[in-house]
């Protein structure tokens, strides 16, 4: 009998040692489980919070140029663009309204007066060379929130629908800003970057930054870009 007994309380302990095993292994497959969710999750809110602002960022061309998302001119009193586009002339300034250069500095130059008293020096996503810290993006929360109201935001200014029934993250977190950076027309452009030389009668070239949030707290995606003005013969 004692034999049995003892055979037994082995066998007890080898089934106590799998159980434990089995739990450690199944805490294992969980975590890795968990941790993957987490990478998949926060790597599809970035994904998403990339294309926000490669929207932005075409959205800001279309600003810049004076275009509708149809490619036709955004006009202030088109009945489908209506109020869409930025108003120009003095009566508009002052208003607050600003505009983007299309015919040289005589134009950009009330406008520019206008921004330079202003902290920081944008408004409407229009901004002066000196009016954002590089990489802005990084600031600390109080004062990137500033920069923000600065900002414009997909459609306000190029007509483009409303994102918000279809993408609220669009709509609510997204962002950009341009700088208007004068251009020394009289300096000869290196032969390899020619293009990016713009025209001698609207000399700016438009740096675009462009920003959008995702779901976490910790998701960001800041694109940028260069838009150079070139009128096209008709």
């Amino acid at each position: 009998m004692a034999a049995r007994h003892s055979q037994q309380g082995v066998a007890l302990l080898v089934v106590s040692v799998l159980v434990l095993l089995a739990a450690l292994v199944l805490g294992g497959a969980l975590r890795t489980a968990w941790f993957n969710e987490l990478i998949t999750g926060t790597d599809a809110d970035y994904q998403r919070a990339l294309s926000n602002a490669q929207a932005l960022l075409h959205d800001a061309e279309l600003d810049i140029q004076g275009r509708a998302p149809n490619g036709g001119p955004c006009r202030e009193d088109g009945p489908e663009y209506e109020h869409s586009c930025r108003r120009r002339g003095p009566p508009a300034l002052a208003e607050g309204t600003v505009w983007f250069p299309q015919d040289g500095p005589v134009e950009f130059d009330p406008v520019r007066d206008w921004l330079a008293a202003k902290s920081p020096q944008c408004a409407q996503g229009i901004c002066l060379p000196e009016g954002l810290a590089p990489e802005f993006w990084r600031l600390p929360a109080a004062e990137l929130d500033k920069v923000k109201s600065a900002a414009a935001h997909y459609g306000e200014f190029s007509g483009a629908p409303s994102p918000l029934a279809t993408n609220a993250l669009l709509a609510n977190k997204g962002w950009y800003w341009v700088e208007v950076l004068a251009f020394d027309a009289s300096a000869p452009a290196p032969a390899d970057n020619a293009d990016i030389a713009p025209d001698v009668d609207n000399p700016y070239i438009f740096r675009i930054t462009a920003m959008a949030e995702g779901n976490k707290p910790a998701t960001r995606a800041v694109v940028q870009g260069l838009l150079v003005w070139k009128r096209v013969d008709s």
